[in-house]
């Protein structure tokens, strides 16, 4: 399947191409993008309205913000150099706590913000400074099929991202790949493996074990019943708790369209008397280990439910272990 740029991608190339055309007059057809881990992608740009843009291409991924127009407009002065970036129309706005921008900022993640500034920065002379705007003129439609508001982030979309790079996620090939991941293990007598949403909480895990992980993103109940098949009832299970902590509720296909946010869940447990944005906010509010509850409720509902005798550890944004069971 063919994979994609992310929305944070797309904000650097649309900034980079058009500090040049800003220095220089001209717009090439396309700009060559530097993406986290050394690598870098080649993105078409195009000139509208006097603003350069580009297509947002998540590939076959089902993505609300496939084909979407994200622009860039850029302010050089003379000056030290650098770069400023905001978020203009269409770019949401952060008005509560526990994500990763902070209240009254622009909803451009830290690896995208990082990304834009590198790129554009490749560009500067030594005594020039540059302002970027972002633009997303679709941006407050597109917000209403996301859970944006619902999180704060208001006016628009997020720019996102963690590698630049958008893997598709057919259903059917996914859990292919899982049964394909599992039956290796098996094969290769691994005694003990975690299943974990994906690749931040693979990495975050590392660093705890060296057991190997297989990557579910959001299919628990195939990785389940396959397992199940399989005659497999041990294993561990590893990740976010706003992610993990929707298995204790009963809902194994974790997607946002399937599952509610596991906050209010999350409260009710701990016996917490105030409402939190995020379960995020939750893990930087409650103490150490307060969220072992979450964990042992969730090995406990696979127990019920599946009969796995399950491993259980709950890990934050910055993969602190939270709660394990």
């Amino acid at each position: 399947m063919k994979k994609g740029f992310t929305t944070g991608t797309a904000a650097a190339a649309a900034a980079k191409a058009a500090t040049i055309y800003k220095k220089y007059g001209h717009l090439p057809n396309q700009v060559t993008v530097n993406l986290p881990n050394f690598k870098t992608l080649n993105i078409p740009v195009f000139l509208k309205d006097n603003l350069v843009g580009v297509v947002k291409d998540a590939g076959d991924d089902p993505d609300v913000t496939h084909k979407i127009e994200i622009f860039a407009e850029v302010n050089i002065k003379t000056s030290k150099k650098g770069v400023l970036v905001t978020g203009g129309y269409g770019v949401g706005v952060v008005t509560k706590k526990g994500l990763q921008v902070d209240i009254g900022k622009a909803a451009i993640n830290p690896i995208p913000m990082q990304m834009i500034k590198e790129n554009v920065l490749s560009v500067l002379d030594n005594n020039e400074f540059a302002t970027i705007t972002i633009i997303v003129p679709k941006g407050k439609d597109i917000a209403k099929k996301t859970f944006n508001e619902r999180l704060g982030i208001v006016g628009g979309i997020s720019i996102l991202g963690t590698t630049g790079i958008v893997e598709p996620m057919s259903l059917k090939a996914l859990i292919a790949t899982i049964e394909c991941e599992i039956d290796v293990l098996l094969a290769n007598q691994t005694e003990f493996f975690y299943l974990v949403p994906g690749k931040i909480g693979e990495r975050h895990l590392s660093k705890y074990t060296d057991k190997p992980c297989v990557q579910v993103s959001n299919y628990f109940y195939a990785a389940f019943e396959y397992l199940k098949s399989k005659g497999v009832n041990r294993f561990g299970i590893a990740g976010h708790p706003g992610k993990i902590a929707k298995l204790a509720m009963g809902f194994y296909n974790t997607h946002s369209k399937n599952s509610p946010q596991a906050n209010r869940f999350i409260e009710k447990m701990l016996k917490l008397d105030k409402n939190f944005n995020t379960t995020e906010e939750i893990c930087q509010y409650v103490d150490d280990n307060a969220l072992n509850i979450i964990a042992k409720s969730v090995k406990d509902r696979l127990k019920k439910d599946f009969l796995f005798d399950v491993d259980v550890i709950l890990m934050d944004m910055k993969g602190k272990i939270v709660g394990k069971a």
